[in-house]
């Protein structure tokens, strides 16, 4: 993860609340002029980063950052996963929101008021890498699961 505190005069940012947990999208950025920025705002973003919030992770507050939401800056409430050269983006977005992953985050959670998780509890996780071509058929097989939800969706409204 790369640490930025904001700069400028105004800036886009993400905390927990500007995810949709049930969309696991990003809804609700803020525009924050900096002297009013969050001690939390310094979490770097980028296409292709998965936000995986450590606080109450059962609650799934995962997004995939698109384009529109580059260059953002998040709250460190999140642990920005960014694939590299061995991960697929939108598999490393499909692998965090998964309950495997979840679940399995969740066996870490410490504290009453607002448990949550830490950073080495998500880089010390062991997770399934398959090879960068299964990766790919992974998310083309996901992704076509989505897009016949959506089609019986529209025939059922």
């Amino acid at each position: 993860m790369k640490s930025q505190k904001p700069s400028g005069e105004k800036f886009n940012y993400i905390d927990i609340a500007s995810i949709d947990n049930r969309q696991n999208k990003i809804t609700d950025v803020k525009t924050i002029a900096v002297t009013d920025a969050p001690s939390r705002a310094s979490r770097k973003v980028k296409f292709g980063d998965s936000l995986f919030s450590m606080v109450r992770p059962y609650l799934k507050n995962i997004a995939f950052v698109d384009e529109e939401y580059s260059n953002c800056i998040a709250s460190t409430g999140f642990y920005v996963c960014s694939p590299n050269e061995a991960l697929f983006p939108k598999y490393l977005f499909y692998l965090m929101v998964s309950d495997y992953v979840v679940q399995g985050l969740n066996k870490h959670m410490k504290g009453d008021n607002s448990p949550s998780i830490n950073n080495e509890d998500i880089t010390n996780f062991i997770f399934p890498l398959p090879p960068l071509a299964e990766q790919h058929r992974i998310v083309q097989k996901i992704e076509s699961f989505f897009a016949s939800f959506d089609q019986i969706e529209k025939m059922l409204t």
